[in-house]
């Protein structure tokens, strides 16, 4: 990585536009898994973790967008086209498979993220609140 993509990286989580685009992928994402059905059998506690963040996310959505941030910035792809991710004016094409690595991106780190952001006692709620048992 040349010198001047890691000046070009670290301007990454100052910029609106990046702030932007991962905001309606992160709301995208909470409103999709906020809404799947519950499973008739007890979840598994990754796919709890994930609900529960996604449940909160409309609550607070700028702090999960900058709690994030470094998640993006992680991903090679994020990495590799960082520039257009900076840009405020790229075309429709290019806006279009930001997007779908946006959704991409998040889909890969969400699980990493909910596992270390609900606790296992928030988990055990979740599921006490939603009739299942804990044992």
């Amino acid at each position: 990585m040349a010198a001047a993509d890691n000046t070009l990286l670290a301007e990454y989580p100052k910029q609106q536009v990046v702030k932007d685009r991962n905001y309606v992928g992160l709301n995208n994402w909470s409103a999709y898994t906020a809404t799947l059905p519950i499973p008739g059998e007890k979840p598994d506690t990754a796919w709890v973790k994930s609900r529960i963040v996604a449940e909160r996310y409309p609550q607070q959505p700028e702090s999960y967008v900058q709690r994030t941030l470094s998640y993006f910035l992680q991903d090679p792809a994020t990495q590799t086209n960082v520039r257009q991710y900076l840009n405020d004016w790229n075309d429709e094409a290019t806006e279009t498979a930001l997007s779908a690595q946006v959704e991409s991106i998040i889909g890969t780190f969400m699980p990493r993220f909910a596992d270390l952001d609900v606790t296992q006692q928030q988990v055990e709620d979740w599921l006490a609140q939603h009739g299942f048992p804990l044992s």
